[in-house]
């Protein structure tokens, strides 16, 4: 757009949106003034063997309006987050924290591990990570408990909060707790005994059914709506099916299903440059049983182009080409 101002024309550029899906330098234009913002951390992987709890999104950090203040002509180191790797399927351990994703002052906290399962006493192995979002804890099937909070998001804590919790376990789960969103805490598993071995289509998730990743949230910086920061889903019990994965890439969990392959095994990768959690694990000790991965991060940055002054007088036609062409500065 233009306005007349004498013999001159002051300009404004358009808006400049750069997206980072590696580590890089993002480089401000030479009349920007104020950003907008998005960056989203690698999300956690799942725990891995029987009825692992699930990995939690990475932290979800944004600014919708001009108020972040940039210098013009100016290069920002960029680092990506990566997504945690996936727990050994022989293990029993936890997922593995995803990593920080950093725009100048802005640091977005990697997703929480979920718990692994040990099979045995209660130990730490059992709980998942803090994080953006938090890691949900295992079952505690074999270990008699009281229920416990999932593993706490927002860690370090930031406001507007970066994530949530992972899944708190109930008593006596035979299955792993989602992990966290960065809306929602991760979904706590079904308690009980596992249901009997029926054929897949009469299987409604039947009782072990992993919980379900917390969801993320939507933005519209990269120009159209795209959801991040999913939490992973649970690792299911025995003749169950995994949790699902939180909209915004978390990774659905696996299941144990001896009557047919279509929900046999490891937990599901969260979604890369989305941040999403990775499913736990479910399966006996094979190579079949390894965790989910989480997804690596993202960084979004739209710039305003800042105004511009064009001297000199300028023809009707002058003014006219440059409004169809749109090419101001």
């Amino acid at each position: 757009m233009s306005r007349l101002i004498g013999s001159q024309y002051t300009v404004t550029a358009g808006r400049l949106i750069t997206s980072f899906t590696s580590s890089g330098t993002f480089t401000s234009g030479a009349k920007s003034t104020a950003a907008k913002y998005l960056v989203v951390a690698g999300g956690g992987s799942g725990g891995s063997i029987h009825g692992a709890g699930a990995g939690g999104a990475g932290g979800f950090r944004t600014s919708t309006d001009d108020s972040f203040p940039i210098s013009a002509s100016t290069g920002y180191p960029i680092t990506i987050g990566a997504g945690g790797a996936a727990a050994p399927a022989a293990a029993g351990t936890r997922g593995t924290s995803g990593s920080n994703s950093v725009f100048s002052s802005i640091t977005s906290a990697g997703g929480g591990g979920g718990g692994g399962n040990w099979m045995g006493a209660y130990a730490d192995e059992f709980l998942g990570r803090t994080g953006g979002s938090g890691g949900g804890h295992s079952n505690s099937g074999n270990v008699p408990s009281s229920p416990r909070a999932g593993a706490a998001g927002n860690t370090p804590p930031v406001s507007p909060s970066q994530g949530s919790a992972g899944g708190a376990t109930p008593p006596n789960s035979v299955s792993g707790q989602g992990g966290g969103g960065h809306t929602a805490a991760g979904g706590g598993g079904d308690a009980g005994p596992a249901g009997p071995s029926v054929p897949v289509p009469a299987r409604i998730g039947g009782q072990g059914q992993g919980g379900a990743g917390g969801a993320g949230t939507a933005s519209s910086l990269s120009g159209s709506p795209v959801t991040y920061a999913g939490g992973g889903g649970g690792g299911a019990g025995n003749d169950a099916i995994g949790g699902v994965g939180g909209a915004g890439g978390g990774g659905a969990g696996g299941g144990y299903d001896p009557d047919g392959a279509s929900n046999l095994g490891p937990g599901r990768a969260g979604t890369a440059n989305r941040g999403g959690g990775g499913g736990g694990a479910q399966s006996p000790a094979t190579s079949s049983g390894a965790s989910g991965t989480g997804g690596s991060g993202v960084v979004i940055i739209d710039e305003n182009g800042g105004s511009v002054a064009a001297g000199g007088v300028w023809s009707m036609k002058q003014v006219y080409k440059q409004l169809v062409e749109n090419d101001w500065v």
